[in-house]
C-alpha cells in the first residue's frame, strides 16, 4: 500500500503572525568560578546579549559542589563557563566528569576558562574531558568571549534539535508498531487517539474526524474518537460535536485538502489510498507547533492513515475468507472419499515394498553370515603349510568369495536403505586415514595394471570431523574401486577438499578422476539408477549388479550430500560426492601449538605430472619445508640460483633428474624416490599412493633429522604378518648356536603371560631367546654373553628395565665390550616413557600389545646378521605371496641397513662434508682469505658458545640453554654448517617445549656436530 497522502500545504503569513506573538524562553548560562570578579565580568560583557530572538538569564555558582545543585535543579541550562581550580585543583574537572557521566548530560556545552593553564594542560584536557572549548581567562575578550557562546549556543541548539527528532521518531516508531496491529476498527480508533496524544505537544483536544466517500456525495462527516474537551463524541456528527470555529476549519480542510496550522490549533487531512474515505486529525494546542513537530506529526497521520486502510481491508479479508472457508469445507467433503481411496492403495502399495525389502534384508544376512565363516578359514587356511597348487586354489575361492560378498553386501544395504532402516553414525573421523586406507586396499590392483593411485587431502582441512566413516568408506572405495577397474593405463586421482563452511558445519567433496573408458552423455543419466550400469557389455566383461552407485546416492545424500559425474567417451571421468560434517568439539584444555616437522628442511621436487607435483608442494609446504619445484632437473637448474643448496632431492619415478648429478646444486643430504618398486643406492623409495605422513617421514630421514625407519608407530601402515608356518619351514638354530652367532635374544619380563606370547612371536619369526623374570636375572643372563638383543619391560621387581639398562651400560663403558641394543617393551606408550627409556641408556621401544609387524621391525633394525644364510632366513620367514593391500609399510620404504648410535652423524650424510667450503668461497665472491677469517670467527665464537651452553645445562639454566643453542644455530647456518644447525635447533626447541629429560643427550650430539665442523675447517 502507498505512503503517499496529499497533505496541506502551509501557510506562511498565519505562521509569521503567530510566531510574532510566541512569547520566549531565555537560554540559560551557568557561571561556575570562584572569583566574584568573573562573574560580574561575565555578565556586563554579555549585558543583553540575544541569540535568535532568545536573551540570555545568567546562574552563578562559586563552586563545584554548588554547581551541581544548580545543575540538578535546572536540567535547561545550555552553557557552562566553567572555571578548572576552585576549592581543588581539579574541582572544575571533577565537575565535567559529573556532569557527563552521573547527569548523563550530554547537550550542555562547557567552555572550560583557566587562570593557570600549567594546572591543566590544554592538550590533556581536550584529549581526557568531554568539554567543548579551553580558553585562558587573560585571553579570553569580551569579543571571544561573545563569540565562544554564540558557537557554543548553537551546537546546543543542534544537538537539542537531533535529540528532540529522535525521541519524536522514537514515540511514533513505538506508537505505530502496536497501532498498525489492529484488527477491529473501534479499537484501532480508540487506540490512535491516545497515540496522537502522546506525539503531540499538550494542549486542549484530539478529535479524529472520518468522512466516507463511496457514493457520488460525500456523508456526513462524524468524530470516531477524540481526547481531552472532545472525549465522548465517539460516533457524533462533527456539526455537533465541535465548536463553530473548529468545525469552520475541519470543513475548509476537507473542501480543499489543505492542512492548517494555527496559533491555537492545528488540522491535518488526509485519504486512504483507495480514496474511499477522508480523515482529520483535530489538535488543540497552546503554542504554535515547531517545524520539527509538524513533520512529526505528518509522519504520524501518515501510519494512521495506513491503518485505516488496514482495518478495513482485514475487514474485508476476514469476510472473504469466511466465504472461502465455507467453500473449502463444501469442496473437501468431495475429496475425502476419493482421499480416503488413494490413501488405501498407497498402504497396499508400501506394505508391498516393505514385504520385498524385509525379504531382501532378511536373505542377505541368512546368507552373508555363512560367507563370513568361509572368508575367515579361508584366510586361516592360507597361514597355513601349502603345497603352490593348494595355495592358487585357496586363493581362487578365497577371491569367488569376496566377490560373492560383495554382491550380498550390496542388496543388504540397498534394502536398508529402502525399508529406512539404515542409520548414521556421528564420531570423529580422520578423512587422511579414510582416503589413504581406500587407496591403500586398491594400490595392488592399480600396480597391477601399471596405474599410477595418487591421493591428495587439502592440509587445510581439519584433521578430524564428526561423520560416519565405514559409510564415506563405502561411497569412495566404490567410485575409487570402479576407477581402477575401468582404467586400463594412465592414472587415478583421489582430491580431497573443502566445498564450504558455515559455522561448525562444512561441506567436504571428493573427487575421483580417472584416465579410463569415459561415458557418454546418454549413460551418465543411468548411472545412478539401481541394477544399472552405463552398457549391458560391462556386467559382462567386469562383472557387477550395477547396485553400487545407487548406493553410493543414497548414502550421500543420507549423509547431507550429492554425487555426480562429469566425463567424456574415451577421455576419463570425475565421479564426485559431497557429505556434510561437523567440527570435532574443541578441547577443555587447549592444545599447545607443535612445530611444523619440515621446519628450515629445503626440499627440491621433481615431478613431470603437473597436478601430483602440485600435491607433494603442498604437502611439504604445509608441512614446513621450504620447496623448489620443477618439471624436470633441467628447469630445476634454470629456477635454482647458482650458490643454492638443497637438503633433499623429492623425485617421481621417470623424472629425469640426471643434470642434477653434474652440478653442484644436485648435491643434497639424500634423495626420496616416489613411485619405485625398489630402492636404488642413496634413495629412499616411498611407493603410490603417497602417504602425507609417509613423505614426511621419508624427508626427515633423508636430511638426516631422523634415522630411517624410526619414529612414532601411529602414523604407519601396518606390515604385513608372516605366515604361520614361516618358522617351520627351515630348522630353528639352538640356544647355543645362537650364542655362537651373537643372534641371541634376552627377554626379561616378569608376567609369566607375556612371556609365553613373546616366546611364541619369536619362535613364529624364527629367533630363540632366553627369558629372565626380573631384571636382577636378565643382568646375570646378559654377564654370560652371546646375545643380540635385549627386550625388556620397564615395571618389574627387583630391578626395573630402566636400571636393567643403566647397569648394562656401565658395565660396557667400564669393560669396554661391544654395544648390546636394547629395546623397550611398555604399556605406557607416551613420548615422556620413550624418552625415559632413551636416557637410560635403551635404543628404542615397544607399545604393548606388540604386533608382529612392529617385532620384526625391530629384530630386523637391531639384531645382527648370521653369516651367508641369516638374510636368508629372514627373508624366508615372509609369507610366499601377500595378497592384501600395500603390503609394504613406510617404515619398509625408509628401512636404510646399519642405522648409527644416537651421537654420530645419520649414514645418509656419511659422504658429505660438514660443511661446503667451496660453495662459501662461491658466494664471497672467491675471497678465500674472508672465508678463512670467517671461519676462524666461527670456530672461536662458537666454542664460546658451546662452553655457554654446557655451562648453562650444568647450571639447569634453561633459558641460557635456549639462548645459548639459538645463538650456535644461527650461526651455523650463516656458514652453511646444517648439520650443526639442525643439532641445535634441537636443543632449542626441547627447552622450548619443556621436554628437559633428553636435553643432554641433544646437546652431547651438538658438541659431536661441533668438533666435526672443527675438524673440517682444519683439515682444509
Amino acid at each position: 500500500m502507498s505512503d503517499e497522502f496529499l497533505f496541506a500545504e502551509e501557510e506562511p503569513a498565519a505562521e509569521v503572525a503567530a510566531e510574532a506573538a510566541e512569547p520566549v524562553e531565555p537560554w540559560l548560562i551557568l557561571i561556575v568560578d570562584d572569583d566574584p570578579a568573573i562573574h560580574a565580568t561575565t555578565k556586563m560583557v554579555l549585558r543583553g546579549f540575544t541569540f535568535e530572538g532568545r536573551p540570555a538569564q545568567f546562574l552563578s555558582a562559586a563552586t563545584a559542589a554548588e554547581a551541581r545543585g544548580v545543575l540538578r535543579d535546572n536540567p535547561a541550562i545550555a552553557v557552562i563557563l566553567l572555571d578548572v581550580v576552585m576549592e581543588s585543583d581539579d574541582a572544575g574537572l571533577r565537575l565535567v566528569r559529573y556532569i557527563r557521566s552521573e547527569l548523563n548530560n550530554r547537550r550542555a556545552r562547557i567552555i572550560l576558562r583557566t587562570g593557570q593553564p600549567g594546572q591543566a594542560p590544554e592538550r590533556d584536557v581536550i584529549l581526557s574531558y568531554d568539554i567543548n572549548d579551553y580558553k585562558s581567562k587573560t585571553e579570553l575578550t569580551a569579543q571571544k568571549l561573545f563569540t565562544s557562546v554564540v558557537a557554543a549556543l548553537r551546537g546546543y541548539q543542534d544537538i537539542t534539535a537531533i535529540e528532540d527528532h529522535r525521541e519524536g521518531l522514537e514515540r511514533i516508531l513505538d506508537s505505530s508498531s502496536t497501532l498498525l496491529g489492529k484488527r477491529t476498527m473501534a479499537e484501532f480508533v480508540r487506540h490512535a487517539v491516545e497515540q496522537i496524544v502522546g506525539v503531540c505537544p499538550p494542549g486542549d483536544g484530539v478529535a479524529l474526524i472520518s468522512r466516507l466517500r463511496d457514493g457520488l456525495w460525500p456523508a456526513t462527516p462524524l468524530v470516531l474518537g477524540g481526547a481531552g474537551c472532545h472525549v465522548g463524541m465517539d460516533g457524533t456528527p462533527l456539526l455537533l460535536a465541535l465548536p463553530p470555529d473548529a468545525v469552520q476549519a475541519v470543513t475548509s480542510a476537507l473542501a480543499d485538502g489543505r492542512n492548517r496550522y494555527e496559533r491555537g490549533h492545528s488540522v491535518l487531512v488526509f485519504r486512504s489510498a483507495t480514496r474511499r474515505h477522508d480523515t482529520v486529525v483535530y489538535l488543540g494546542h497552546g503554542r504554535a507547533l515547531t517545524a520539527d513537530e509538524r513533520r512529526l506529526l505528518e509522519v504520524f497521520c501518515a501510519k494512521v492513515a495506513i491503518g485505516f486502510d488496514n482495518v478495513h481491508l482485514y475487514e474485508e479479508l476476514t469476510e472473504l475468507n469466511r466465504s472461502l472457508e465455507r467453500q473449502v469445507t463444501e469442496r473437501t467433503q468431495d475429496l475425502v472419499a476419493a482421499r480416503e481411496a488413494a490413501e488405501a492403495a498407497r498402504s497396499e502399495a508400501e506394505a508391498a515394498n516393505q514385504a520385498k525389502s524385509l525379504f531382501l534384508a532378511t536373505m542377505s544376512h541368512e546368507i552373508r553370515t555363512p560367507m563370513n565363516g568361509i572368508q575367515g578359514m579361508l584366510e586361516l587356511l592360507e597361514h597355513t603349510s601349502l603345497t603352490g597348487d593348494q595355495r592358487e586354489l585357496v586363493s581362487v575361492v578365497r577371491e569367488s568369495a569376496g566377490a560373492l560378498l560383495t554382491i550380498i553386501n550390496d542388496i543388504l544395504d540397498f534394502s536398508k536403505i529402502e525399508a529406512g532402516r539404515l542409520d548414521l553414525e556421528r564420531v570423529p573421523v580422520s578423512l587422511a586415514n579414510v582416503v589413504e586406507g581406500v587407496a591403500d586396499t586398491l594400490a595392488p590392483g592399480a600396480r597391477a595394471k601399471g596405474l599410477a593411485l595418487i591421493t591428495y587431502i587439502d592440509p587445510d582441512l581439519p584433521a578430524e570431523v564428526v561423520g560416519d566413516p565405514v559409510r564415506i568408506r563405502q561411497v569412495l572405495f566404490n567410485i575409487a574401486g570402479n576407477a581402477v577397474k575401468f582404467t586400463q593405463s594412465g592414472s587415478v586421482t583421489v582430491r580431497v577438499e573443502l566445498a564450504h563452511f558455515d559455522g561448525d558445519r562444512l561441506t567436504i567433496r571428493v573427487a575421483v578422476t580417472d584416465t579410463g573408458i569415459g561415458i557418454s552423455k546418454e549413460n551418465q543419466s543411468r548411472l545412478f539408477r539401481p541394477f544399472t550400469q552405463a552398457e549391458a557389455s560391462t556386467t559382462r566383461r567386469f562383472g557387477g549388479t550395477g547396485l553400487g552407485l545407487s548406493i553410493c546416492r543414497r548414502l550421500a545424500e543420507l549423509m547431507g550430500g550429492d554425487i555426480g559425474v562429469s566425463s567424456e567417451l574415451n577421455a576419463g571421468s570425475t565421479f564426485w560426492f559431497t557429505f556434510a560434517a561437523d567440527l570435532v568439539p574443541a578441547a577443555d584444555e587447549p592444545v599447545p601449538a607443535q612445530r611444523a616437522p619440515l621446519e628450515g628442511v629445503t626440499v627440491l621436487l621433481l615431478a613431470a605430472d603437473a597436478e601430483e607435483r602440485g600435491f607433494l608442494a603442498r604437502y611439504l609446504n604445509a608441512d614446513g619445508a621450504q620447496v623448489v619445484e620443477a618439471a624436470d632437473a633441467d628447469a630445476a637448474l634454470r629456477t635454482l640460483l647458482p650458490t643454492a643448496a638443497c637438503d633433499v632431492l623429492v623425485s617421481t619415478l621417470g623424472t629425469d633428474s640426471a643434470a642434477l648429478d653434474s652440478d653442484p646444486r644436485g648435491r643434497v643430504r639424500g634423495r626420496v624416490l616416489i613411485g619405485g618398486d625398489a630402492p636404488t643406492a642413496g634413495d629412499l623409495v616411498l611407493g603410490r599412493p603417497v602417504r602425507r605422513v609417509g613423505l614426511v617421514r621419508a624427508v626427515l630421514a633423508a636430511a638426516g633429522r631422523v634415522a630411517a625407519g624410526d619414529g612414532g608407530r601411529s602414523d604407519l601402515r601396518p606390515e604385513p604378518e608372516p605366515s604361520a608356518p614361516a618358522a617351520g619351514r627351515r630348522r630353528l638354530p639352538t640356544v647355543e648356536e645362537a650364542r655362537s652367532q651373537g643372534r641371541l635374544i634376552l627377554v626379561a619380563e616378569d608376567h609369566p603371560t607375556n612371556r609365553q606370547v613373546i616366546q611364541r612371536q619369536l619362535t613364529l619369526l624364527g629367533h630363540v631367546m632366553e627369558t629372565a623374570e626380573d631384571g636382577a636375572q636378565a643382568l646375570a643372563l646378559w654377564r654370560a654373553g652371546g646375545h643380540g638383543l635385549l627386550l625388556t619391560d620397564c615395571q618389574m621387581p627387583e630391578m626395573d628395565g630402566m636400571e636393567l639398562a643403566r647397569s648394562i651400560r656401565a658395565a660396557e663403558a667400564a669393560g669396554g665390550g661391544p654395544r648390546l641394543p636394547i629395546v623397550a617393551i611398555t604399556a605406557n606408550a607416551t613420548e615422556n616413557e620413550a624418552q625415559l627409556c632413551l636416557l637410560a641408556g635403551m635404543d628404542d621401544t615397544l607399545a604393548k600389545p606388540v604386533s608382529l609387524a612392529d617385532l620384526r621391525r625391530v629384530i630386523g633394525r637391531f639384531l645382527p646378521l648370521s653369516d651367508g644364510e641369516a638374510r636368508e632366513g629372514k627373508e624366508s620367514c615372509e609369507p610366499q605371496q601377500d595378497t592384501r593391500p600395500d603390503a609394504g609399510s613406510v617404515t619398509a620404504e625408509l628401512q636404510q641397513p646399519d642405522t648409527q648410535p644416537t651421537l654420530q652423524p645419520p649414514p645418509a650424510l656419511a659422504d658429505l662434508p660438514p660443511l661446503d667450503i667451496e660453495a662459501l668461497t662461491v658466494l664471497f665472491d672467491g675471497d678465500g682469505d674472508f672465508v678463512r677469517h670467517l671461519l676462524g670467527e666461527f670456530v672461536t665464537s662458537n666454542s664460546a658458545s658451546h662452553r655457554w651452553l654446557t655451562d648453562a645445562l650444568a647450571g639447569e639454566i634453561w633459558d641460557e640453554v635456549r639462548q645459548a643453542a639459538h645463538k650456535l644455530a644461527g650461526s651455523s647456518r650463516t656458514v652453511g654448517a646444517r648439520d650443526l644447525a639442525a643439532a641445535a635447533d634441537a636443543v632449542e626447541l626441547a627447552v622450548i617445549d619443556q621436554r628437559l629429560e633428553g636435553v643432554a643427550v641433544l646437546v652431547a650430539r651438538v658438541g659431536v656436530e661441533l668438533d666435526r665442523v672443527i675438524a673440517h675447517i682444519g683439515a682444509v
